[in-house]
């Protein structure tokens, strides 16, 4: 199995006379032809929110626009800048988000590593948080299969970035720890996709590995890179490698020819 994942595009109104807003919209279109232009397509595409920069629906009409040119299925956590609401609305059919309640809950059941899309965003404050509900809905989705390798994939990392100046993007620590037993606690639980700290980062568990990756356009990215990756859009390729029930990560440059 192999995932492509982007994340934190804050797509924004194309203005002529803001140059990121425009190079964000063409970042995404090369990641799209990139991806339908590889010999060894990935299956899926993840994108671990933060899909939009203010979760208009004009702004998700954009987006999806662009990723419904992709040759793979395409899901989506919600970040803390995206509307819950508008953006299932706005990306319905792209791949299979969905509210459970009133939250951004599913699972994705169409591959060797299930895939669980978590809701971490916060009411008020752009740092991630979780509660009871969500925390039960998740706990009945990893029950649902304990045999089936799964991965979460969501916007905030419930853990200290520690190559970050504000490593910690969590509302509180209980809620982290919560988030973090549950985790724990489901050993068929082997990765969580995360992003949010725009910059790249990776932690092992214990009882699984966490990746952070950056987000899609050079403009918005924090951190050191090799210079083969400067100035070109970027994506985190996972490969499955079942013999390890681990994932092999590489950041690649979405480039086009």
């Amino acid at each position: 199995m192999l995932i492509a994942q982007i994340s934190d595009t804050h797509i924004l109104p194309p203005d002529p006379e803001n140059p990121k807003t425009l190079a964000r919209i063409q970042a995404l279109e090369t990641f799209v032809a990139h991806i339908n232009g590889l010999d060894e397509k990935p299956d899926c595409v993840i994108h671990s929110g933060d899909v939009a920069h203010g979760g208009t629906p004009e702004l998700y009409a954009i987006v999806r626009g662009i990723l419904s040119k992709l040759s793979v299925p395409v899901y989506f956590a919600v970040g803390n800048r995206d509307h819950r609401k508008t953006m299932v609305e706005g990306l319905g059919g792209l791949g299979e988000a969905s509210l459970a309640g009133e939250f951004v809950v599913y699972a994705v059941n169409d591959y060797p590593v299930r895939l669980v899309s978590m809701d971490t965003q916060h009411r008020e404050r752009n740092v991630g948080t979780t509660c009871s509900v969500r925390l039960a809905a998740l706990e009945a989705l990893l029950n649902e299969n304990t045999e089936k390798p799964t991965a979460l994939f969501m916007h905030h990392p419930p853990f200290e970035v520690t190559n970050c100046p504000d490593p910690f993007q969590f509302d509180d620590k209980v809620l982290s720890d919560a988030f973090l037993d549950v985790v724990a606690s489901h050993k068929h639980v082997v990765h969580l996709f995360c992003g949010h700290m725009h910059r790249r980062f990776s932690v092992d568990l214990g009882t699984c590995v966490a990746t952070v990756t950056p987000p899609l356009s050079p403009d918005n990215r924090f951190g050191e890179f090799p210079e083969d990756l400067r100035g070109h859009p970027l994506y985190s390729l996972h490969r499955w490698i079942p013999e390890s029930r681990r994932f092999e990560t590489d950041l690649r440059p979405a480039k086009l020819g």
